[in-house]
């Protein structure tokens, strides 16, 4: 998973400010409700505008909630069963366990990468220009078949089904599931 920034990395402390700052209380509250010194509380609000990159405290709150929502969204599709990957800019930004192993490799070794890099070259063409199309909103077959390349270069026919566009990390983004046709 790869977002700006990440709720998963904010620490604990962090984490239960920004959950009672999106259930709308005050500083006071917080201290009271944690039980940590205004300095602390501030410390730790400045922290998360920071991390979040927003210009205020009520901009880290938006950013927070969507961010919120997503990892609740990219927690849910891990455990899927189906291959699920989020391209954006033609990268992975988003890749499960199960699309990782129908490849042979793990999600840390795609996310980042050309999605490209993953498809047979005889197939890139064609993948290149469903990408552009999709992101265009041209009307397409939801589903086709592809073939990836796996790690130790073997070739693999997979099902790949586009969600369509969706808004990751506040950006249009393409969700796609794949299924192993073996």
């Amino acid at each position: 998973m790869e977002i700006g920034w990440r709720w998963d990395r904010l620490s604990a402390s962090e984490r239960r400010v920004a959950e009672l700052l999106l259930e709308g209380k005050s500083n006071k509250d917080i201290c009271r409700e944690m039980s940590l010194s205004r300095g602390r509380v501030q410390e730790c609000v400045k922290r998360i505008v920071t991390k979040t990159g927003a210009e205020s405290t009520r901009n880290a709150i938006t950013l927070l909630a969507e961010c919120k929502e997503t990892f609740a969204l990219l927690r849910m599709l891990e455990r899927v069963t189906e291959g699920v990957a989020i391209l954006q800019d033609g990268v992975f930004k988003f890749v499960n366990t199960a699309l990782a192993k129908m490849s042979g490799r793990t999600p840390e070794e795609m996310v980042g990468t050309p999605a490209l890099e993953f498809i047979a070259p005889e197939d890139r063409d064609r993948h290149a220009r469903l990408y552009e199309l999709r992101l265009k909103g041209e009307q397409l077959p939801r589903s086709h078949r592809s073939l990836i390349l796996c790690k130790g270069g073997e070739k693999k026919e997979v099902e790949a089904a586009s969600v369509g566009i969706v808004l990751y990390d506040g950006r249009p983004a393409i969700m796609v599931f794949t299924t192993d046709k073996c």
